[in-house]
């Protein structure tokens, strides 16, 4: 399988997952309990925690590091925030879970309650075209990992489609909630979880045998991407809703079986 092969069968994963959660938002009549959300929010955390500091950054470092890093990490910080206040702006609000709203409540900080704005269909245009530039990127840092050759961009991939999942979820609940249909709650999230294959194949594509230091910065902009789902989203989110010594251990779980499995391959 080539790169691009590759870089498209790593996004399919989070395809898949999305719409995963897509169809069992769509159809659920409750939400699913708080605590095994919160346990999965926390695993999938510590497992992109540990694909951006033990697989990115040395990657990065490996490359040449130095300003580029600096660059790539700083613009990736950036653009996260800009996303965040976009998607804010947008029709981003906390609220989580309720039961009969048939979402899990939660995703990448980016989609919780949809505001309507008076669309009786209960799609919100622009936060769906937001959502699927975020996920865009999402795919892109798998490229990106896929193109600097690092042996865990699958478990990125497999870490961000978790992500995905309730991306997904919460949009397909969301827009039910909002007088959606069924067919209509799917197909919105489907679209969304198009962009991961979408971004992964384009990010391979861009960086497929760019010179060192942009590759660093790419690393480096793909680090602070997902350092900031994980600390600024993912966390925030979990403990909003559920938190104990069990989920905790779980977001140590998640990084140490990262590094279990980067020690294998």
């Amino acid at each position: 399988m080539g790169l691009f092969g590759t870089a498209l069968a790593f996004g399919t994963i989070g395809l898949v997952a999305g719409l995963m959660g897509a169809v069992i938002a769509a159809y659920a009549t409750r939400s699913e309990t708080s605590t095994l959300t919160s346990y999965v929010q926390h695993f999938a955390a510590g497992l992109i925690i540990a694909a951006a500091t033990l697989d990115l950054i040395p990657e990065a470092m490996e490359l040449g590091g130095g300003i580029p890093l600096i660059g790539g990490f700083v613009a990736g910080t950036a653009f996260m925030l800009a996303i965040r206040e976009l998607l804010i702006r947008f029709g981003h609000s906390h609220s989580h879970g309720h039961a009969g709203e048939g979402h899990s409540g939660h995703s990448h900080a980016h989609v919780h309650d949809v505001t309507r704005e008076g669309d009786d269909t209960g799609i919100n245009l622009r936060l769906i075209t937001a959502l699927a530039i975020v996920v865009l990127i999402d795919g892109a840092i798998i490229g990106v990992a896929v193109s600097a050759g690092g042996a865990a961009a699958l478990l990125i991939a497999v870490a961000l489609s978790i992500e995905l999942l309730f991306v997904a979820a919460s949009t397909a609940g969301s827009t039910r909630a909002g007088g959606g249909s069924i067919s209509q709650s799917i197909g919105v999230s489907a679209f969304v979880a198009t962009m991961m294959p979408v971004g992964a194949v384009l990010g391979a594509l861009v960086f497929a045998g760019v010179s060192a230091p942009l590759l660093v910065m790419g690393l480096g902009f793909g680090a602070a991407a997902l350092l900031f789902t994980a600390v600024a989203e993912l966390l925030v989110e979990a403990y909003e809703i559920k938190e104990n010594a069990g989920t905790i251990a779980m977001a140590a779980a998640g990084f140490l079986l990262f590094l279990i499995l980067m020690m294998v391959m």
